[in-house]
């Protein structure tokens, strides 16, 4: 019987071993194809024109991102093999005393690995176009996208990069196999059944010490991080951030002489049925895997920290796009002369595009109202925090009737000032948290012989350009009595448009868009950020939103589930490795009168432990950096990561449960439990 029959027949007969093998490396190839196509899917024909720049950058992104997912996936692959290596060594030893040499035995290998290979790019690569077609529907619910246009895609170029790359590594993994089974001895071979496991139980008074102690710091670390993050210094930060990683390592080292420690003491819970064999199974798979176990953690912390914060940004930029950020369809800042008249000079009607809008003056006070004045005694603090900031930068003033004309306009309620009160406008929160400290002190603005106080002591969180994200800058709206009575205090310095148009037809509003720029002598082929000539539409607030968006969700779920599979795939490899070795325990349990249902539940439970280990812990970790991440946000007045944790574990449920299931399922099996 040749090579290839007999790799055949080893396959049918070990399909159950290669489960969660197979299963991985589909889930693998699927996932890169899927991500590596994304600029042909469906759903990106109808990304508006605006937003082509980011789908490059994202293409772009995916590729660079793609040789780090090759690369964990080589290694994945690998460490994959050395499990169904050991799984079979017995098997290898038979055929070499049956007089089969290493190299015949090699082929075998060589040519089981590659069936196993082009199976799984096959079924992955068959997945992964349907994937595709049904993450356009996704991507389309998420960005409100028309899918009018909408087709089955096949991606030539996506096929092509996962072909090569997937060749690249099997070759790699090919040629490891042969040089591990070139080292094998045949008597290594037949007696791998019979190696004695170590004793991997560490001092436990030692473990003890340690493991208190890397709780103490992981506590310590995750409560500054959590709620005195802004507070910290680079390397204080630095100090938490490598020392919860230590300490991380340093609790799975530790763990398995501690709960060992712990539950031995508990003598009625030891003592009960088989409760000891499953104490002593457990840590010794911790003990064994407590490095692997760390990064996985690592990994697992790093996969819920990418999809709750990716997720939370998504529906933040997604509210801030809505109706609510977008009241009309543009607003204009202009320095200089007046908007309307360098657009009338320049042969743009605003009667032929507008169907309404307001054109009102910005001024400033430069001697009583700065970026520093609004602070009063809390300037010392933001100073400390904005240390690149001009404190002496005349804010935007307008009066409070043009304001209301404003609010009036974006459908909003209007307000009312006391002739000796003022209203800061700030919905940028990193400048806004102290601006509200100075005006619930009271701080107070003096305007010739005029003392105003703070209509409010909170700043109001609304906007007169549209963005985004939240972080237009701040205005002071003043009585208007105030402005007249003081003329020589205040100058203009610019105006303020605002507008609906003629139209609702999208393509449309599209033209008016590059009109109004134009008209403004903005180059629309290369348009820059400038503060002389602002120009901020619905369509450019809708487009940048869902640009970024596409960056964010997108890198984050190809990362955040290559990671996820990976950690998963590594533990249940790793159980199963240790399920070889633990058959004859489970035997002689048998032996010993313990019923198979113990025995299941034994298995069950200490899989369940592995399993559940390193994710509690790497979810304790997530609830503070969450917090961490959280405080940097709220810069742009984001708060809410509930839509992104439940998203997250949603994930984790689907993914990590289901290798749970297949883990289980499998060693049953291999221990002899139906």
């Amino acid at each position: 019987m040749n090579s290839f029959k007999i790799a055949l027949k080893n396959i049918k007969k070990s399909r159950k071993d290669y489960s969660v093998y197979f299963l991985t490396l589909i889930l693998g190839v699927a996932i890169f194809y899927m991500f590596n196509s994304l600029d042909g899917q469906g759903a990106m024909n109808s990304i508006s024109r605006s937003t082509n720049s980011a789908i490059q950058a994202l293409v772009s992104i995916i590729e660079a991102v793609s040789v780090i997912v090759a690369v964990i996936l080589g290694l994945l692959i690998v460490y994959a093999n050395n499990f169904l290596i050991k799984r079979r060594k017995k098997e290898f030893g038979l055929y070499m005393l049956l007089g089969m040499g290493k190299r015949k035995v090699s082929k075998i290998l060589v040519a089981e690995t590659g069936m196993v290979g082009l199976m799984s790019l096959v079924v992955g690569i068959g997945l992964g176009i349907f994937g595709s077609q049904f993450f356009s529907i996704i991507v389309a619910k998420m960005f409100d996208l028309d899918l009018s246009d909408y087709r089955f895609v096949f991606s030539h170029t996506a096929l092509i990069k996962t072909v090569i790359n997937y060749v690249v590594i099997f070759a790699a993994v090919l040629v490891f196999n042969t040089i591990t089974v070139s080292k094998y001895k045949l008597l290594d071979l037949l007696n791998a059944e019979k190696r004695q496991e170590k004793n991997l139980l560490r001092n436990s008074t030692v473990s003890v010490i340690v493991f208190v102690a890397a709780v103490a710091f992981l506590t310590y670390a995750n409560i500054r991080v959590c709620f005195f993050g802004e507070d910290l210094t680079r390397n204080a930060m630095f100090t938490c951030i490598i020392g919860g990683m230590v300490s991380i390592f340093a609790l799975f080292w530790s763990a398995s002489g501690f709960i060992f420690d712990v539950l031995r003491r508990f003598k009625g819970f030891y003592s009960k049925n088989i409760n000891s064999f499953i104490t002593r199974q457990f840590v010794g798979n911790v003990n064994s895997s407590s490095v692997s176990m760390a990064l996985i953690c690592l990994m697992l912390f790093a996969s819920l920290v990418i999809f709750s914060s990716g997720f939370s940004l998504r529906s933040f930029i997604n509210a801030k796009i809505g109706n609510g950020g977008t009241p009309v369809d543009v607003t204009l800042r202009y320095e200089g002369d007046s908007a309307v008249g360098v657009l009338n000079d320049n042969g743009v009607d605003p009667y032929d595009i507008f169907d309404e809008y307001v054109e009102l003056p910005l001024i400033k006070c430069p001697a009583s109202i700065t970026l520093g004045s609004l602070l009063g005694d809390y300037l010392a603090e933001g100073k400390e925090n904005f240390i690149m900031a001009d404190w002496d930068y005349p804010q935007s003033v307008m009066s409070l009737s043009n304001y209301n004309e404003i609010q009036r306009l974006f459908g909003r309620k209007e307000v009312k000032l006391e002739e000796n009160e003022y209203l800061v406008i700030c919905d940028f929160q990193m400048y806004a948290q102290y601006a509200d400290k100075a005006l619930k002190a009271g701080t107070t603005v003096t305007i010739g012989d005029t003392t105003l106080y703070p209509a409010k002591d909170k700043c109001s969180d609304e906007f007169l350009l549209m963005s985004g994200l939240g972080a237009n800058g701040t205005y002071v709206i003043l009585p208007d009595s105030v402005i007249e009575n003081n003329p020589d205090c205040f100058e203009d310095f610019a105006t303020f448009m605002a507008g609906n148009y003629v139209t609702k037809d999208k393509e449309e509003s599209y033209a008016y868009d590059d009109a109004l720029k134009i008209g403004l002598g903005i180059d629309i082929e290369n348009e820059e950020a400038s503060l002389d000539k602002m120009v901020i539409t619905k369509n450019d607030v809708r487009d940048s939103g869902i640009g970024n968006t596409v960056l964010v969700v997108f890198i984050v779920l190809y990362i955040g589930t290559i990671f996820v599979i990976s950690s998963a795939a590594i533990i249940a490899l790793k159980i199963l490795s240790d399920s070889i070795d633990s058959t004859g325990k489970f035997k002689i349990l048998g032996r010993m009168g313990v019923t198979d249902k113990m025995r299941k539940n034994a298995l069950f439970t200490q899989i369940l432990l592995n399993f559940a280990l390193p994710f509690v812990v790497a979810f304790i970790e997530t609830v503070f950096g969450l917090g961490f991440v959280r405080d940097m946000l709220k810069a742009f007045g984001f708060i809410n990561m509930g839509s992104g944790i439940t998203f997250a574990l949603v994930v984790m449920v689907i993914i990590y449960g289901g290798y749970f299931v297949t883990t289980y399922i499998n060693s049953k099996r291999i221990v002899d439990l139906r």
